[in-house]
């Protein structure tokens, strides 16, 4: 017996050496018959000499390497590897050193794999069983997605040789996926930096800024001084910030805003999610059904409550300014565009330089490329506020959008403001004429185009056409036009009784708005139903938004009125614009610098949520304090008569 197992241990060893032998006789017949450089094929072949002798340097690139890992059929799609133990890696020969260097490849399936009997493991028939998804819409998805597969190889290898010596693996081994490279996605220690005569400025200048709010700190509190130097002070601005408005009628304004803020980031948080997950399939099946969750991927109906707010402010402050004094057109336009641009600039300016030295990670170049290049690409267009009309040739934008429609709509301001009080009939009869037309076009791009509602049926189409067109979100921004004209006319008294259903029906309705998306995904696509959705649905939030402020503002609002004014709100509304423009420079910084894919679930996001806050909220008081206020302060003394100080503070 002894004998026997002795005999059949020794036989499986001697044909496991045999087959590890063809194994390295096959790869080095590969690497020698490929066109690849030559350093890299020598690199290569020692690669797997030294492998199959396992020595240490050998072993740990081969581990460093991605692996095909389970749960393929929740979508896990993205193979990190171990991106710093690749990077450490440094093995001296006799007349070479050989470096790890990590590549990122993309990593898809071929299409004939996924059409006609070759279906990759029967998957239509898979995604067609899981509850009740709809096969055709997400099938045609996956044929055009893509994952991440990192790769540690010599750094003498370049993208093209790894993409030559891939493709004849492919060929020879008839593998139905194909790995592609680019020359950015390769990473290797000691590379020569990227880093710009411009970020290295961008750093000095920010180090200049802060020892300027030290000095200006220092004259404000200790040496009593006035005039312009102040306007840097952190004394001085974080006064500002902490002071309670004299007009306390729209205090209201501030928790929606808030709230709207909060909302943003933690759909920001979603998405984010969704990149680096690992069950990406739960995300648009079993994730999605659930009503608690439809509060986080319709959080695109707060930037329609940031519309409705700024018509509102807009109107609400022209009106009660021009009783005292008339506001020209050019001081009207000139007034917003410092407001808003060079904050966005100098954020976008400073974000974009400290990235480049802070993110780093297997996807960083990736992450990096939709904000930094991208933004260098689209600079004129966030100059002029132009760039959500420019989607269709540039096909990553930023969150910027929002601020070139609400610019854009800011331009349309002085038609109804500048008449309204001498022809209200006619200018409401026009702004009424306007959101019918808004809601016709939202009606006839839906019905073209045939496009969803629902942000699991956005399409490069919907982007352009609806959810980042100006004229699909104009309803929104003349219901806050009119709302802000009617709080100028004082002493309006509303039943108690018809006040509270008023209100209860507006918060019934913005809920249904919410929940209803989630019974319309449980159908089949309806171009009427879409075209009613996309036409109506947002100026009923308005509406619905409209009335709660309104009954606040006219001191109807009881407790919802002490809740949204609460003084926290107050605070961190002077700091909502900063945040705004903040929390997308964060959300780089934390996924750019992601290791590995996690588990995608609520309590994910809320970890990815509370993060993100974490670092937004700091970085926004100094945004605020060292740009934000400053500005807002050249600004009034630019554009107001000039005043003592005293009466300043």
């Amino acid at each position: 017996m002894e004998t026997t197992l002795i005999l059949f241990l020794t036989l499986s060893l001697t044909q496991g050496e045999v087959l590890l032998k063809l194994v390295k006789l096959q790869a080095t017949k590969l690497i020698t018959t490929s066109e690849i450089g030559e350093n890299c094929a020598e690199d290569l072949s020692l690669l797997i000499s030294d492998a199959f002798d396992l020595k240490l340097w050998a072993l740990k690139m081969l581990d460093a390497t991605s692996k095909i890992n389970s749960g393929l059929w929740n979508g896990n799609a993205h193979f990190f590897g171990d991106y710093d133990q690749c990077l450490s890696i440094e093995h001296n020969t006799h007349n070479n050193t050989i470096r790890g260097q990590y590549c990122t490849a993309v990593l898809s399936v071929d299409p004939n794999v996924l059409n006609g009997d070759m279906q990759f493991l029967k998957l239509q028939h898979h995604v067609k069983i899981v509850n009740g998804l709809k096969f055709e819409g997400i099938f045609e998805h996956l044929k055009n997605a893509s994952g991440g597969f990192g790769i540690c190889v010599p750094k003498s290898c370049s993208p093209r040789d790894l993409a030559t010596l891939l493709l004849n693996v492919k060929k020879k081994f008839k593998l139905p996926i194909t790995l592609s490279f680019e020359e950015d996605l390769c990473v290797y220690k000691g590379e020569p930096s990227k880093i710009s005569k411009l970020d290295v400025s961008v750093c000095y200048g920010l180090v200049l800024v802060v020892l300027l709010m030290c000095g200006s700190t220092i004259y404000d509190v200790y040496l009593q001084g006035s005039g312009v130097f102040r306007f840097l002070s952190v004394n001085r601005n974080m006064k500002k910030l902490l002071h309670q408005r004299e007009d306390r009628t729209l205090n209201c304004v501030s928790g929606i805003k808030v709230i709207s803020c909060f909302w943003v980031m933690l759909g920001h948080a979603a998405i984010g999610g969704t990149l680096l997950a690992k069950n990406i399939f739960y995300t648009v099946t079993e994730w999605r059904w659930k009503p608690m969750n439809t509060f986080v991927w319709t959080g695109h109906n707060a930037m329609d409550t940031f519309f409705t707010v700024s018509g509102l402010l807009v109107s609400y402050t022209y009106l009660k300014s021009s009783q005292k004094s008339s506001t020209g057109l050019f001081t009207f336009y000139t007034n917003r565009y410092v407001r808003l641009t060079p904050v966005m600039l100098l954020t976008i300016l400073i974000q974009s330089s400290l990235l480049k030295i802070y993110v780093e990670g297997p996807y960083a170049k990736i992450m990096l490329d939709i904000f930094i290049e991208k933004c260098y690409d689209n600079w004129p267009s966030m100059v002029f506020y132009t760039i959500n009309l420019f989607l269709h040739t540039k096909t990553v934008v930023t969150h910027i959008w929002y601020l070139s429609c609400d610019f854009q709509m800011y331009l349309l301001a002085p038609i109804f403001l500048f008449f309204i009080r001498k022809h209200p009939r006619k200018v409401t009869a026009a702004m009424a004429l306007t959101f019918l037309l808004s809601v016709l076009y939202s009606f006839a791009i839906t019905g073209i185009k045939k496009v969803g509602f629902t942000v699991y049926e956005w399409n490069q189409d919907f982007a352009y056409y609806l959810a980042f067109s100006t004229f699909h979100h104009l309803p929104s921004w003349l219901i806050g036009i009119f709302c802000g004209y009617l709080l100028q006319h004082e002493n309006i008294k509303i039943p108690k009784n018809l006040n509270v259903c008023l209100l209860f029906v507006s918060f019934l309705s913005l809920i249904m708005l919410m929940v209803n998306q989630l019974t319309h995904l449980e159908g089949e696509y309806s171009v009427y139903r879409a075209a009613l959705w996309n036409g109506l649905a947002r100026p009923a939030w308005s509406l619905s938004l409209c009335y709660i402020i309104f009954s606040c503002a006219t001191g109807h609002g009881g407790i919802v009125n002490s809740f949204l004014s609460n003084y926290v709100f107050i605070v961190l509304s002077e700091l909502s614009y900063s945040i705004y423009l903040v929390h997308g420079g964060i959300m780089l910084f934390i996924f750019g610098n992601s290791r590995q894919t996690l588990f995608f679930n609520n309590h994910q996001i809320l970890l990815y949520f509370m993060e993100i806050c974490m670092w937004t909220l700091p970085l926004s008081l100094f945004t605020y304090l060292a740009f934000e206020a400053p500005i807002l302060s050249i600004k009034n003394y630019m554009f107001k008569p000039k005043k003592s100080d005293s009466k300043e503070e």
